[in-house]
């Protein structure tokens, strides 16, 4: 899936990142569900907003949004590739119930731009870069709703297909079709690839969408890194 930016707005979203004018966003939940940073999109020079140059290039990157209000994304700081997975099996089953989000970047230790090229998934390697994002603004779930997909989702993949099933019928029932065949997908991808993943759907993993409420699902899969052996 490509999911870059247009290049012109790409850097300027890096140069405002790498110069420190994104205010860093306490959420203690996105840290340790995600173990992501998150910044608000908006620069902090003098309160100067986040001004893309390129007014097609501004059109394409919000793509598929219904506003391109710069406060209505935030920037995302990543170490992991559970993100870049969920991207790849969002292309693949043609997911809908999903948040939208661009890879803008690739960073060495030093902030120095790399290749996108150098994200490999389907092995064991552990990133030794970041990866930049921007993502829609969501928020989490209320406790009840959260504890339930804890409960009941969380631990599907030692499910037998007949218990799956049931979940599914009950998550479509209480929370739509759409949903619960995102998930179902979800777990297929997860299935096929589950030597290089673990399932890490629960209720952190749900958030909803600003604009209208509708519940999305956030990275749902724990990447297996370093040394892991089969058992």
């Amino acid at each position: 899936m490509d999911t870059v930016a247009p290049l012109d707005s790409s850097k300027e979203i890096l140069d405002c990142f790498l110069s420190g004018k994104f205010k860093r966003m306490d959420c203690p939940q996105c840290e340790n569900t995600f173990l992501t940073k998150v910044y608000e999109m908006k620069c902090f020079d003098g309160g100067k907003k986040l001004s893309v140059k390129c007014a097609e290039c501004k059109r394409l990157f919000t793509a598929n949004t219904e506003s391109d209000a710069w406060k209505n994304y935030v920037v995302l700081e990543k170490q992991s590739l559970g993100l870049e997975y969920f991207l790849d099996a969002i292309e693949k089953h043609q997911l809908t119930c999903v948040p939208f989000a661009r890879r803008v970047g690739v960073l060495d230790e030093d902030g120095q731009p790399l290749d996108p090229s150098c994200i490999h998934l389907f092995t064991f390697e552990e990133p030794d870069y970041r990866i930049i994002y921007v993502m829609e603004r969501l928020e989490h779930l209320d406790e009840a709703d959260s504890a339930f997909f804890t409960e009941h989702v969380h631990e599907i993949d030692w499910m037998e297909e007949a218990e799956r099933i049931k979940v599914w019928a009950y998550v479509a029932e209480h929370y739509g079709d759409e949903l619960a065949d995102d998930m179902r997908k979800l777990c297929k991808y997860y299935r096929e690839h589950q030597k290089y993943l673990n399932w890490d759907l629960h209720g952190d993993n749900l958030m909803r969408q600003v604009k209208d409420g509708k519940i999305v699902i956030m990275d749902p899969f724990a990447p297996k890194m370093g040394d892991y052996m089969e058992e």
